[in-house]
């Protein structure tokens, strides 16, 4: 039986007086600095005095920084509770998120001490409990002084989320609260220390703590398997298994097993999933088995990287992950990479994931810091790190989305070649991340290497990078990508506005107008490494006055230059061929073979003006994520080219390629050229517009017509279903390009993509 904890209220201190409470000097009692206000639990102490006014909205303008006083004091939760009626059982008290460094009291009886964000606290406090109302007091010490995005790796030396202490897509906001659930656990036997594998055929091994349970699983309400053991161990067969595959692979069905003991019971949401890791076609006999074989169908990766939700930890809902989580899913995601200078994401996250198909690539909590990016070995780390391991991953294997683990974000020796298993550090994480969840994946960290960032002049080595997080330009971008040999590019991306209804949301209206990042302390404030006026949009087009046309303008180069990365890896993937449409030699592919891509990023913790995020902090998709999910289609023709802007009479060219996830072939495919304005809305008259289309092979070619644009339409039919792919090209010179074109093109593609 659990019964939560309610009603908490919150007060601020300065440090350490709570703990004393009156001067030794005067005896005078000391006083809390902040009123004592109602508190969410879980949650952030921001919100809380957020909510009761003590602060301004940290998300508005700069507020953030009249917020930062918040981590340099103590805060003390308190509520009260009525004595449970325990039947003789042992009562254990659960907090199961404390950020960050807690001294916990129960009726003024210090009980326990606790240090780190990611393993729960669990006191057994039946001696403590009294008859009469209880009072539980949590004091949370000031925030530690750890590195924000710019330090030294090898100092770090909390297991605290890194992001808050001032990342590129956030500010300074360092959370502390309650961010997990807080309950009491009345149980002498609880249900512990579960292991669920499941092993080929459809037989599924469960393995506990306790030596005496007995399992029931079902599917859909059926009864699929029953059993009883005394050794701590059982193994059931599943009639006729229904198994689970990846998003756009097959089917998520998830079975009940409920595990009984004498005084426990708990259900698990279980897929009968079994994974073995692929090593992909490369020279190199070193490359690390990045393929994921799923119930033996190898699986192309289509992911994106994932950001902490919020800056308050503890204020995010079951909601806003279903939110963010279902456009994933809708948009063809099928992993999504929980990167290591953020959290061990929640139970919610991972329920999602489980019941939406979306692969988990689960980083441990230690990130790059650019002066250094070495693992720490600092004796006070390893030892937090390790309690997180061995306090997360009992939880998480138990989930059938868990697919890969990693020891941390861009980790590198002193050379910066990225980290391996020769690491002390990430060495210690591999033995328990090989004793608690020996069926998952770990790779040292990401990028795995052997080169960390994209190097177009040492393509051998281009097996698992980073890099890069911008648009390269008219040309480079595409002359980049078309050389790629890249096996799998686990972080990479393209940075553009926000929607313009957030950036409203944030800005008064004195702010809400064209500047730069370096002219506006207030948009510096919101995105300082992603100034796409000033490095992008103003160079390509020229001054621009109207914020809403910056904002289509930004947005689509980013929408563009993420499609066309991704579309040029899927070029090289083993189910991508050259689209034969005519006779003629077809372009020969790469012979590299690419086994995925992860962009960064998906979300963003806070209101960005702009950011490489493709769903603002709101949970609206910008139009990259829409150029994503279309690129990302199972069966669709795409265009290799290798520039945006070309000029009048010149000779266009481009090569036509087939990518097909599952190999079942179109039943057509053609390609076809139309002049400016070529419209996407239903019922248009484009045909007055076309351009006679030379194809040879795979080639594409036709001469540039008069205007500001022209288009080439890819489409590949299947079984009555047409996927339609289009691209724009601009006609002119760089600093007057027309955008004309673009706006429409935005407008239009809004309101037909949904």
């Amino acid at each position: 039986m659990r019964i939560p904890l309610c009603d908490w209220t919150v007060a601020g201190s300065w440090p350490w007086t709570v703990m004393q409470g009156a001067s030794v000097e005067t005896g005078a009692k000391f006083s809390a600095v902040t009123p004592r206000v109602p508190a969410r639990v879980p949650g952030s102490v921001y919100d809380d005095l957020r909510r009761a006014g003590v602060i301004p909205d940290p998300y508005f303008e700069m507020n953030s920084l009249l917020c930062e006083w918040v981590a340099n004091r103590f805060w003390s939760y308190m509520t009260s509770f009525p004595m449970p009626e325990t039947g003789g059982r042992r009562v254990r008290l659960v907090l199961e998120g404390i950020d960050y460094h807690a001294h916990v009291y129960l009726n003024d009886r210090k009980i326990a001490e606790h240090t780190g964000m990611y393993a729960p606290l669990t006191v057994d406090v039946t001696e403590v409990l009294r008859e009469e109302e209880n009072t539980l007091t949590v004091v949370l010490e000031s925030a530690p002084d750890e590195m924000g995005q710019i330090g030294y790796t090898s100092r770090t030396w909390t297991q605290k989320a890194r992001f808050g202490y001032k990342w590129d897509f956030g500010t300074r906001l360092v959370d502390l609260g309650l961010d997990g659930a807080a309950y009491l656990d009345i149980c002498s036997d609880p249900v512990r220390d579960v292991m669920i594998r499941c092993r080929e055929g459809g037989k599924l091994t469960v393995s506990a703590a306790n030596r005496k349970f007995r399992a029931l699983l079902s599917l859909r309400g059926k009864l699929a398997g029953d059993g009883w053991t005394t050794c701590g161990e059982l193994t059931l067969t599943v009639p006729d298994p229904e198994f689970w595959y990846p998003n756009g692979w097959g089917e998520q069905p998830l079975y009940d097993l409920t595990l009984t003991t004498a005084d426990d019971e708990r259900t698990f949401r279980v897929g009968l999933k079994t994974v073995e890791y692929r090593k992909p076609d490369c020279a190199d006999p070193d490359v690390l088995p990045y393929i994921p074989v799923v119930n033996g169908v190898p699986v192309y990766i289509k992911g994106v990287n994932m950001t902490p939700l919020d800056h308050m930890i503890g204020t995010v809902t079951r909601e806003r992950y279903e939110r963010l989580l279902s456009l994933a899913r809708d948009a063809g995601v099928n992993l999504i990479r929980v990167w290591g200078g953020g959290v061990i994401e929640s139970e919610d996250f991972y329920d999602l994931c489980d019941e939406y198909g979306i692969m988990v690539w689960q980083e441990f909590i230690q990130s790059s810091s650019g002066i250094d990016n070495i693992p720490s070995k600092r004796p006070e780390f390893l030892k937090l790190i390790g309690q997180t391991a061995r306090a997360a991953l009992p939880v998480k294997r138990n989930h059938v989305s868990l697919t890969y683990l990693s020891g941390g974000n861009e980790l590198m020796d002193e050379s910066g070649i990225p980290s391996t298993f020769g690491d002390e550090n990430l060495a210690m994480l591999k033995g328990i991340a090989d004793e608690l969840a020996p069926d998952v994946l770990m790779l040292p960290t990401s990028a795995s290497g052997p080169t960390e960032w994209f190097d177009p002049m040492r393509p051998e080595r281009n097996q698992d990078i980073h890099g890069p997080w911008k648009y390269e330009g008219v040309r480079t971008q595409y002359e980049l990508y078309n050389k790629s040999t890249i096996l799998l590019h686990s972080e990479f991306g393209v940075d553009g506005m926000s929607n313009i209804d957030s950036i409203r949301s944030v800005l008064t209206p004195e702010h809400q107008k064209v500047t730069t990042m370096g002219e506006s302390l207030v948009w510096r404030h919101r995105g300082e490494w992603w100034d796409t006026y000033a490095y992008r949009e103003r160079p390509l087009f020229g001054e621009i006055d109207d914020l809403e046309e910056l904002c289509d303008l930004s947005q689509y180069l980013q929408a563009e230059g993420i499609r066309y990365a991704v579309e040029a890896h899927r070029r090289r993937a083993k189910t991508a061929k050259p689209a034969l449409l005519a006779p003629g030699e077809a372009f020969a592919p790469a012979a590299q073979e690419n086994v995925g891509s992860i962009v960064w990023q998906l979300n963003e913790p806070w209101p960005n003006v702009s950011c490489t995020s493709m769903v603002d902090y709101y949970g609206n998709p910008k139009l990259a994520l829409l150029f994503w999910r279309d690129a990302q289609k199972p069966l669709r023709l795409t265009l290799r080219y290798d520039r945006l802007v070309w000029r009048v009479g010149e000779g266009f060219e481009g090569y036509a390629f087939l990518c097909d996830d599952h190999g079942i072939g179109a039943d057509s495919l053609s390609v076809k050229a139309y002049r400016d304005g070529y419209s996407l809305l239903s019922g248009a008259d484009n045909e007055k517009l076309s351009i006679p289309v030379g194809l040879s092979g795979n080639r594409v070619s036709f001469p540039v017509p008069e205007g500001k644009s022209f288009s080439v339409v890819c489409e590949a039919a299947k079984d009555g279903t047409t996927c339609r792919a289009v691209y724009l090209f601009l006609v002119g010179e760089e600093g007057s390009l027309p955008r004309e074109p673009i706006l429409r093109f935005v407008r239009e593609y809004r309101e037909t993509s949904g």
